[in-house]
């Protein structure tokens, strides 16, 4: 009886070993056109401010998150990929982390955008949205 439980052991023990280990990044981002709302994918041209959240997942204290908003294709406003903003924040102790962008004077120009979320220079998500 002994030997089974010490092969059950080591069977579970190198199966525990085989798993890897969840890498660094973010979980849950939503971008809303309120604070905390609802995920959406499309905003009206007259959308005040844009939001995004995530959650972060074992990110290390002492790096460094970037939220760099870019318009992919807004039909001529801006060139192709043009970041419009980018907002570092440092992680320290925090669980999550948001950024906003408001509205141009003249309305968000028709087209596609994204939100690249970095982790110390390194693109780990990216989140898509547009502009009807």
């Amino acid at each position: 009886m002994k030997s089974v439980l010490v092969m059950a052991v080591t069977a579970l023990a190198a199966f525990c070993l085989d798993l890897p280990a969840q890498a660094a990044g973010f979980e849950n981002v939503v971008v809303s056109a309120t604070k905390g709302g609802e995920a959406q994918s499309n905003f009206p041209i007259d959308t005040p401010v844009i939001y995004v959240s995530a959650d972060l997942v074992d990110i290390p204290s002492a790096s460094t998150i970037t939220f760099s908003w870019v318009s992919v294709d807004s039909h001529g406003v801006a060139p192709a990929n043009y970041t419009i903003d980018k907002v570092d924040l440092d992680v320290g102790s925090n669980t999550e982390a948001d950024s906003q962008l408001t509205k141009p004077t003249a309305g968000w120009p028709a087209g596609t955008y994204r939100i690249d979320l970095a982790i110390d220079g390194t693109v780990a998500e990216s989140v898509p949205f547009s502009i009807p």
